[in-house]
């Protein structure tokens, strides 16, 4: 993922950066007003919200410490209604209930309370409304349990909140590289500059900028649809997915390939795979047709001279009969030099 944030104070700086310009007169507007939440903030014990924050539990420590400066520009947590939240404007992570683990997220706030607040933007046109930064796992499951949500409101733009969001995840769990270039190309495409976006995924070293060069690329030659079927793939590297995508051509596989990977994807067994398999069986449907030989061709030249053509992968095959043009074969193999350099000439000429 590169350089991440580990230091405590690092992190608060970070965030501090972030939202130091916020104007504390326009967050009190936009924070629902006490009268409106006055019996819903005394049944959550709101005073303590804050202070819950900074007590020592080993499971979210590392949460407390990125979450403090937010507090210390908006010191305030309140509760809404999950009605009136909506997503993100770009997706960081693949299918949050897909995950397998997420049913245990959910019973852990059922049993304990969402000790950590989201951080959500309001929406200045839709008055009530807000928008959230990062925290869709815990909005997702106070959802699912019908339970406010727990949030501090912060008066963001689009580069705070995607900047924001990315800072979030990386330092909570690290993206798998799919996430990041899904997440990159997503923010490319919506207009943001590479340096934005290196800020997001905390890519802050001096090769940052190649690397988001690198995952946008690998997002723009691979269908979405295909690789959100295919999820997360944790243990799936750079190397492997820009395999993946050579063999497709403006987003298209061949027909027969094409073909193939559907009835995997629509099969019973694709259900039971791990993101990991999947990706792997994908793989190996695409590696076996790319090495699958393609049947012999005849290619006539007249005057009774027919050429046979095989054909794979890796090397294509050449069979001039002797009979019909003798001594034809052993001055094609003289000729090959000149041939080869009339090749390269060509294909110079084509890429200028």
């Amino acid at each position: 993922m590169g350089a991440l944030v580990t230091n405590a104070k690092d992190r608060s700086n970070r965030m501090k950066h972030l939202f130091g310009n916020v104007d504390r007169t326009e967050l009190e507007k936009n924070l629902p007003s006490p009268a409106a939440d006055k019996s819903r903030a005394s049944s959550a014990g709101m005073s303590g919200a804050v202070k819950s924050m900074q007590q020592s539990f080993s499971t979210v420590e590392a949460e407390n410490d990125r979450l403090r400066a937010q507090l210390q520009s908006a010191e305030a947590v309140v509760e809404l209604d999950p009605a009136a939240l909506v997503p993100s404007f770009v997706r960081d992570r693949f299918d949050i209930e897909g995950n397998p683990r997420f049913p245990l997220f959910v019973e852990s706030i059922r049993n304990e309370g969402q000790k950590l607040p989201i951080l959500v933007r309001p929406i200045p046109e839709k008055a009530g409304t807000y928008q959230v930064a990062f925290g869709h796992r815990r909005w997702r499951a106070c959802q699912i349990l019908g339970r406010p949500v727990r949030a501090v409101v912060v008066p963001l733009t689009d580069e705070q909140l995607v900047i924001a969001q990315g800072i979030e995840n990386a330092e909570r769990a690290n993206l798998s590289f799919i996430e990041q270039a899904l997440f990159a190309g997503e923010l490319k495409k919506q207009g943001f500059t590479r340096e934005t976006i290196a800020k997001a995924l905390g890519r802050s070293e001096a090769k940052g900028l190649a690397y988001i060069s690198i995952l946008t690329a690998v997002a723009a030659a691979l269908p979405e649809g295909l690789v959100r079927k295919i999820g997360p793939a944790p243990s799936v590297g750079r190397p492997k997915w820009e395999k993946l995508g050579s063999f497709f051509k403006d987003l298209k596989l061949p027909a027969d390939a094409n073909s193939a990977v559907n009835g995997l994807v629509a099969s019973e067994k694709w259900q039971s795979l791990s993101s990991d398999d999947r990706f792997a069986g994908v793989l190996q449907i695409l590696d076996r047709r790319a090495d699958a030989p393609e049947p012999p061709g005849q290619l006539d030249l007249g005057d009774g001279l027919s050429v046979t053509t095989k054909r794979t992968s890796k090397v294509t095959q050449i069979s001039i009969p002797h009979a019909p043009a003798p001594g034809l074969s052993a001055w094609l193999i003289e000729r090959l030099p000149q041939l080869v350099e009339e090749f390269k000439r060509s294909e110079q000429g084509a890429k200028s």
